[in-house]
């Protein structure tokens, strides 16, 4: 429905005012409505929100930070000068890069967390399933679970008011847990459930050699798609620290979090995107 602009809601007003004259019954109200100083300012309103979305900026790259290594790269190989050097100093700075970062979030509109695919063996009552995808930081998840007593069924016992479940609007008490993070749950006990919140699987593979955006690359963790991996640490909101679950004896490395992963993903660095998700079946 498109809504009258001011001038053509003066247009409107004088026609209007002309039919009241002769009692049209409703237009006497709609012309009073019309008139009001909510509806006009509204109006007013509308005509500047259109005038925005008509002369917006539109981002020139959405991946200014891939053209910027793209460019530290041609820079290396150009004879150097003292104006050269100054330039791949700037762009290889930290502070520059994180504007870059910054530029490309908003440019693509990377706002919300981005919800796996679908599984392939989806029960055929699909209407009962759904995947619930939780970004789950240093806060809590705000809802504890239970075994059902007669089915063995691991259930939501209960969403902490105020929570990360409860906000989220997603979890609801008396839902049936099928799957977390990709392990399917049944037959485990609730405390079993609770450690494979801690655990994610690798959705591709990652070599810290080939990530220039490591803080250090020795200290990173590479893993192998499919590899389980224990979270142990979510303190820096880009790089989090963990280690496989093959060999939990050996020292945590660091490994990109789900943010960071998704950004070096939109950069085509990653076959595909990954976020920790629980796989919940309702039990109504």
């Amino acid at each position: 429905m498109e809504v009258p602009t001011v001038s053509s809601k003066d247009n409107a007003l004088q026609e209007l005012s002309l039919l009241c004259k002769r009692d049209v019954n409703g237009v006497g109200t709609l012309y009073d409505l019309l008139r009001s100083r909510w509806l006009q300012a509204l109006l007013k309103i509308y005509e500047c929100l259109q005038h925005y979305l008509g002369k917006r900026p539109d981002p020139v790259t959405l991946q200014a930070r891939a053209l910027s290594r793209e460019v530290v790269e041609l820079l290396h190989q150009a004879p150097q000068s003292g104006e050269i050097k100054e330039l791949r100093r700037l762009l290889r700075s930290p502070h520059f890069k994180a504007l870059l970062s910054a530029h490309d979030t908003v440019a693509q509109k990377d706002f919300e967390p981005t919800l796996p695919p679908l599984p392939d063996n989806i029960p055929e009552n699909e209407e009962a399933m759904r995947i619930v995808c939780l970004v789950k930081n240093n806060q809590p998840l705000g809802a504890t679970i239970k075994r059902h007593e007669i089915t063995g069924d691991i259930t939501v016992a209960r969403v902490i008011h105020g929570g990360l479940a409860d906000r989220s609007g997603l979890l609801y008490a008396g839902d049936k847990l099928v799957e977390v993070n990709g392990v399917p749950v049944e037959g485990l006990e609730p405390e079993q459930v609770i450690n494979i919140l801690l655990y994610v699987r690798a959705m591709t593979d990652y070599w810290p050699l080939q990530d220039p955006a490591i803080p250090c690359a020795d200290a990173g963790l590479p893993f192998k798609r499919g590899e389980i991996l224990q979270i142990v640490d979510q303190n820096d909101a880009f790089w989090w620290q963990a280690r496989k679950v093959s060999d939990l004896s050996a020292c945590a490395g660091l490994i990109p979090s789900n943010h960071l992963l998704k950004r070096k993903q939109r950069e085509f660095w990653w076959c595909q995107p990954f976020q920790p998700h629980l796989c919940l079946k309702s039990s109504m």
